[in-house]
Parts: C-alpha cells; sequence; structure tokens
C-alpha cells in the first residue's frame, strides 16, 4: 500500500473513532438528563443518579480479514441474532462496572432496537452491579456452567436498513438501562396513556421523541426501580454506586478540567500528543511532570479533541486545506475545519420544512423532526383500529394529518393525494414508525404490528388465569357436576388401562422379571397381552385345558400359545410330578425362537417338560445362567427339569455371569437313568392324560442371552463498540427483554 493511502487510512480510523466516541459521550450526556431530573423514592429517597464513562474499547474489522492471524474475534459474525449477540457480550467479565453496554449498527430482525438483562428485588441474578459469576443452564438436553456477567445490554442505531434519528437511540438507551435498574415494560394501561402526551420511556415500543412523555418515566417504572434500588442501599446486594468525583481520565472523552483524552493505557492511546491515563516509565523518564489526560510538550492539541487536529505534527488542521470534518445531511451542510480549533464547526442546516427521510419528514433547526403535514399546516395524527375496527392493517401504516387538535378531522394522506400531487396511495410510514396511536409498529411489508409488551406466556396467563375465565369455569362446574363426575372416573378407568398396559411393554433391568412385549407384537396378537396381563407371573400350576397345536414354517407342533416363544427368566418356575424328560445335545438351527430349536441333531423323545415360567403341573421347571464347572469354556444352563433331569445346552467360549437366584449348574449333578417307554406312555395317562395327545418332538432349547441395562461484525469502524458505564447505578433475574420499534 502506498504511503500516502496509508497516511489517508489512518486520518480517516482516526476520525471514525472519534466519530464514534462522540456519540456516546452524546448518549451517555442525553441519559444523565433522564436520571439526574428523575425522583426514584422507595423507603430511601435516591437522587441525582448519573452514569460516566470508565472505558472505551472499538472493535475494527482487522480481526475479521482472511489474513489475521491473531486471536478470533466472535462478533465478526455478521449472521448473529440479538440475544446471542447480547450472551455473547456477557460472556466476559465486566465485574468492574456497574454496566457493560455495546452500541452497534447491525439491523436485527423484528425492529428490535435494544435488549437488557433486568434487575429484580427479589435476589435473582441479572441488572445493575451484577458480578460475573457461574450460571447453570440446559444445553441441548444437559447442564452446563457457563461464567456470565448479566450487568450488561446492547441498542443499535440502525432499523429496518434505515439510521435511528439520535432522539430515538437516546431513549432506546434510557430504556435498557432501565430494565438493569428493575423495571419492566409499562403496565397496567394507566402508565401507558399514549394520546398526544404519548407513552413514557418504558413503553414496550420506540417512541418518536417528541411528546412530553417521552422522556419521562411513569409511575410504575419508578416505583420498581426504587424497589431495586432499595435493595443496593439495604447492602442486600453488591451497591456499585460511588460519589461522583468530576472527569474521569482515560475514558477517551474529553470532560471539564481534561486537555485531552486518548485512554487509558498505551495499548488504547493511539494517540501521539496525549498522555494516557497509566503512563508508562518511559514517558516519565522523559517528563517527570507529566500527568493522565495532558497535552505532550510543544504540541497545540489532540486528535482525542476533535477531528480537526493533525495526528502527526499536533497541530490544527489549516484552514486553507478545507478539509471537512462533518459531512452534510439531509438537514444540514458539510463542515470545514477553520484552523483555530481542533473541535469541528457546527454545520449549517439546511432550510426548514425541507423534506428528509424519504419525503415522509421536514428539517426543522437541522434535524430531521418534523412532520411531513406541516407542509399544509396540519399536524400528524395516527389512525387507529379503535376508530375504524377490522381496519386493513396496511392502512394504519399510512400516514395521516389532520386540522389542530381535532381527532375528528383525521384521514390519510391517500385521501387528498391528489389535492398535492402526492404518489396515488398517499405517503407510507417507514418500516419501524409506531402505528395505531403507539400501540404498535409497521413491519417491513408496512403492515402494523401490535406492540407485545408482556410476551406470549403473560397472554397466555391472563388468557386462562383472568377473574372472568376462573369465575365462567366455577359456575360451569357447579351447574354440570355430574359431569365432571363422571370425566373424573373416565379418567381414572384410562389412566388404569392404560398403565396396565404399559406396564407390559416397559423393559426392566431385574432379571427375574419377564421381557417386555413390543408395541407390534401387541398389535398382532392382542389377546396375548390381555392373557399376559392376568398372568404376570405365569401360570399356575394344576389341570387347565390344553390348547391344539400350532404349526410354525417347519410344521414343528408346539401345544403352549405364541406369547410362550421368548426368552424366558431365570431361575424356580415351579414344581409338580415327574413325567418324562429327555436329554439332547445342542444342534441344529435357532427357529427364532428364544428357548427351543426347531430341530436337533440328537435323538428326540417325547417330553413334556416346558420353557422356563410356562410349565405345566408335570415337573420342577429350572432355568439358570451360569458357569459351567466341567471345563471347555463357559456354558448357560437353560433346561426345563422332571424328576431331577434337565435340559443342558452348552456353548463354548461363551462369556456367562450368575444371573437370578436358584441358578444351577448341572454339569456335576448325577443323571438317573431314564423310564423306559412304556414306564412313560403309562405315567402320561394316569397323570395328565389330557396331554397325551399333544406329546410334541423334543424341543432342545437355546441359549438365553441376558444383555445387562447401563447404569444407572461489520467491515467499517462503526461495527461494535461498547461503553463500560460506571459509577452509575445492581442485581437481579436472568432474563432478557426484546426491545422493538
Amino acid at each position: 500500500m502506498p504511503m500516502h493511502d496509508r497516511s489517508h487510512k489512518y486520518e480517516r480510523d482516526i476520525k471514525t473513532r472519534e466519530e464514534i466516541t462522540s456519540l456516546i459521550a452524546h448518549h451517555v450526556t442525553a441519559v444523565n438528563y433522564i436520571y439526574r431530573n428523575t425522583k426514584f423514592d422507595g423507603r430511601t429517597e435516591h437522587r441525582n443518579i448519573r452514569f460516566e464513562v470508565q472505558r472505551i474499547k472499538i472493535d475494527d474489522d482487522s480481526a475479521c480479514r482472511s489474513s489475521y492471524n491473531g486471536p478470533h474475534n466472535a462478533f465478526c459474525n455478521e449472521h448473529m441474532d440479538v440475544s446471542n449477540f447480547l450472551n455473547l457480550h456477557s460472556l466476559e467479565d465486566h465485574s468492574d462496572f456497574c454496566l457493560a453496554y455495546v452500541f452497534t449498527y447491525r439491523d436485527f430482525s423484528g425492529g428490535t432496537l435494544g435488549l437488557a438483562w433486568v434487575a429484580s428485588a427479589s435476589g435473582a441474578s441479572g441488572g445493575i452491579c451484577e458480578k460475573y459469576k457461574t450460571y447453570t443452564e440446559t444445553v441441548g438436553g444437559q447442564y452446563q456452567s457457563t461464567k456470565r456477567s448479566l450487568n450488561t445490554g446492547i441498542i443499535t442505531f440502525v432499523n429496518y436498513n434505515s439510521r435511528v434519528p439520535p432522539k430515538v437511540s437516546q431513549l432506546t438507551l434510557a430504556h435498557e438501562i432501565g430494565h438493569n435498574f428493575g423495571s419492566p415494560h409499562d403496565y397496567p394501561q394507566e402508565c401507558r396513556p399514549g394520546g398526544l402526551n404519548g407513552n413514557y420511556i418504558m413503553f414496550a415500543s420506540a417512541t418518536s421523541g417528541d411528546r412530553p412523555n417521552n422522556s419521562k418515566f411513569s409511575s410504575c417504572s419508578i416505583r420498581n426501580i426504587s424497589h431495586v434500588l432499595d435493595v443496593l442501599v439495604g447492602n442486600m446486594k453488591r451497591d456499585c454506586f460511588k460519589v461522583s468525583e468530576g472527569a474521569f481520565c482515560g475514558n477517551k472523552i474529553v470532560e471539564q478540567g481534561e486537555e485531552c483524552d486518548c485512554g487509558f493505557n498505551e495499548e488504547e492511546c493511539k494517540d501521539n500528543c496525549c498522555y494516557p491515563r497509566l503512563i508508562s516509565e518511559y514517558d516519565l523518564s522523559l517528563n517527570g511532570s507529566a500527568r493522565g489526560c495532558t497535552r505532550r510538550a510543544k504540541t497545540q492539541c489532540s486528535p482525542s479533541q476533535g477531528p480537526c487536529c493533525l495526528p502527526n505534527s499536533c497541530t490544527f488542521v489549516p484552514a486553507n486545506y478545507l478539509q471537512k470534518c462533518k459531512e452534510e445531511t439531509e438537514c444540514s451542510w458539510s463542515s470545514i475545519c477553520n484552523g483555530t480549533t481542533a473541535e469541528c464547526p457546527d454545520p449549517k442546516p439546511r432550510d426548514d420544512k425541507t423534506k428528509c427521510n424519504n419525503d415522509t419528514a421536514l428539517c426543522i433547526k437541522g434535524d430531521c423532526s418534523g412532520s411531513i403535514c406541516l407542509l399544509w399546516n396540519m399536524s400528524e395524527c395516527f389512525l387507529t383500529s379503535q376508530a375504524v375496527p377490522h381496519v386493513d392493517k396496511r392502512r394504519l401504516c399510512e400516514l395521516a394529518c389532520q386540522n389542530g387538535n381535532d381527532t375528528n378531522t383525521c384521514r390519510s394522506t391517500s385521501e387528498f393525494a391528489h389535492l398535492y400531487d402526492l404518489p396515488e396511495g398517499g405517503i407510507s410510514l417507514r418500516p419501524g414508525s409506531p402505528c395505531d396511536n403507539f400501540q404498535g409498529y409497521c413491519d417491513v411489508f408496512l403492515k402494523c404490528r401490535a406492540v407485545d409488551a408482556d410476551g406470549p406466556l403473560v397472554r397466555l396467563k391472563n388468557l386462562l388465569l383472568n377473574r372472568e375465565t376462573l369465575l365462567t369455569v366455577a359456575q360451569w362446574v357447579t351447574e354440570n357436576w355430574y359431569i365432571v363426575v363422571l370425566m373424573g372416573i373416565g379418567f381414572i378407568i384410562v389412566m388404569g388401562a392404560f398403565i396396565k398396559c404399559c406396564a407390559v411393554h416397559t423393559p426392566s433391568s431385574n432379571p427375574k422379571k419377564r421381557r417386555a412385549r413390543r408395541i407390534s407384537e401387541t398389535l398382532r396378537a392382542p389377546m396375548n397381552t390381555l392373557r399376559r396381563m392376568r398372568h404376570p407371573h405365569g401360570r399356575s400350576a394344576g389341570p387347565r385345558s390344553i390348547p391344539p397345536p400350532v404349526h410354525d414354517a417347519r410344521s414343528q407342533h408346539r401345544n403352549y400359545p405364541p406369547e410362550w416363544d421368548r426368552p424366558h427368566r431365570t431361575g424356580v418356575a415351579g414344581t409338580g410330578a415327574n413325567n418324562h424328560a429327555s436329554r439332547s445335545a445342542a444342534g441344529g438351527r435357532s427357529s427364532g425362537g428364544a428357548g427351543r430349536n426347531s430341530r436337533a441333531s440328537s435323538s428326540r423323545q417325547p417330553s413334556n417338560s416346558r420353557a422356563a415360567g410356562h410349565g405345566y403341573a408335570d415337573g420342577v421347571i429350572l432355568a439358570g445362567v451360569g458357569p459351567n464347572n466341567s471345563g471347555g469354556g463357559n456354558a448357560v444352563n437353560v433346561g426345563g427339569s422332571v424328576g431331577g433331569t434337565a435340559l443342558l445346552t452348552a456353548v463354548p467360549g461363551m462369556t456367562s455371569s450368575a444371573v437370578g437366584a436358584g441358578v444351577v449348574s448341572r454339569a456335576q449333578m448325577p443323571l438317573p437313568a431314564l423310564p423306559s417307554t412304556a414306564q412313560t406312555q403309562q405315567q402320561a395317562q394316569q397323570q395328565l392324560p389330557q396331554q397325551a395327545y399333544y406329546a410334541p418332538k423334543a424341543v432342545v432349547p437355546q441359549p438365553i442371552s441376558y444383555n445387562r441395562p447401563p447404569s444407572l461484525h461489520q467491515p467499517d469502524l462503526y461495527a461494535d463498540a461498547y461503553a463500560a458505564l460506571g459509577r452509575g447505578a445492581y442485581e437481579a433475574t436472568a432474563r432478557a427483554t426484546n426491545d422493538k420499534v
């Protein structure tokens, strides 16, 4: 980059920084005027509250360039909503200040002009004087601890792609600080009267600033703020108020008694003509009498005093340079340095009643603050939904005029557009402008949106729990008491059935409990679930009817209902008379039914042994999972036992663990001799004749696997600048309030 361009860029940066600093200083001065003249009288009188800027940090776009290798600046993200913007600002430690604010030039969605944490007198965190501490929040369903400073807020100077008028942004700052002091939006109706006098500072939507009430706090706000200030004075929260000591050196604002002010230390001070608050040892060695916020030797001025000081020579800009120190606007001409002062001369205003703001307003004394209605000797008014019920929301965003103070003559400019050569359809209000007598604001589609002063939860509460609704419900219950009783009984029945059904489908970590049914199984065979609900612990011993055989895909007969075809519980299921047993080694493929094979490789003999928990009164049913003590790897023992004989299935290399009570390892038990076929048939006919016709082939249970559940911003220097407001005013609730135009 050529040396001339670098010098020009440096001077432009210095000029922009001075404009930002001046902008912040003017806003704090305006806020001081409001708070200093308000009496917040609670248990104690709170008077003469004012703010002083202690530190200013300006973020430029140098950290946002791709060639930048320093620490990441999260504010470089241009697409950030207002809530995340405030949260990002709150992550820094601002405990040394009463309040810390960001002034930005971002166009937030929904017409949002500011956001701040609200204080509370109840002891909840947030607001004035709050310290940097740890808070627990839920992120993605998990608890997370984060340190934050909730004595923060933000305001923006742009809304719907239009620059916010200075008066409106100053009132926005006063409004957000009001939240930090503990005031919610004005409520009830007596604290937001509207009309000719306008609404107060804490009204939910930004006001034009030209009405008497616009720069005042309502009685509701004064009462709420007084309660918080009483808590501070009562030492129930940290009190950060201090007695003012006059000018504060180091805030980059030249105040009374200061020659210059370039910042707090050498890192902040980019001025070669002024000493910072903290003077370096090198400067003290050169000038032992050097003091902070004074000009260096042989200097005429400092750029901190104004844009008409040359930063390299520390001299006034000569008049023949014709250097502009302030650009022209719609309502003022440009200013040129006069060569006698570092401050920029006041610009010459344009003629009054010059059209501005896209021909929707007029210039008055250099500010675009007059109504276009003044051109026709009329005054501006609002078209309201009360005067015209069911009016089109777009019509409410049309500029209207009236004769004097006669509200009955209020008409839209579309009605007399042909008389004054106005566009067809009249003049529309700009997006973000108040409408419907300050009860709403115009959105980007020029439709009047109602101001949501309380939020959706409060509106829902007022809708459901207001006195009229409660009385209506009580009257209906009195007249229809029998319906209420029937509804209660029906509710109990439905809940009982629901709980009973869920009990069958709810998995349990108890190995003795039966496996939970799948919903799909119940949908396919609902009667099986009903039987299981009637017999949650299996069928009891004793004679009973036997279902007919069921054929599977391999034509194997089963003389037990389909719901038994599942993994079985471990432990002793029941006892009964000896009948018959078969002993078979594991083989063949699993049929998909837990606890049995469709084919066995060894000999198969008739048997009345049953899977665990489903046996009839024909023998002791044992099923267990345990180590195989006979060697050859681990084993899972699952068996139906009759007269002490069990089915044994060994699985080499399978890891197992002892689960449940009454588990027996069959590897070491002696097996008695099997009875003859004739004896078996005779016993079957004598003891259980009804079962003889359904005696199936021997089915070898497969190993049961038990899975234990797991234990329980911007490219220019206007980007983002924040002022740490100190010596001002304490703690409060961690909730943010969205403020819209």
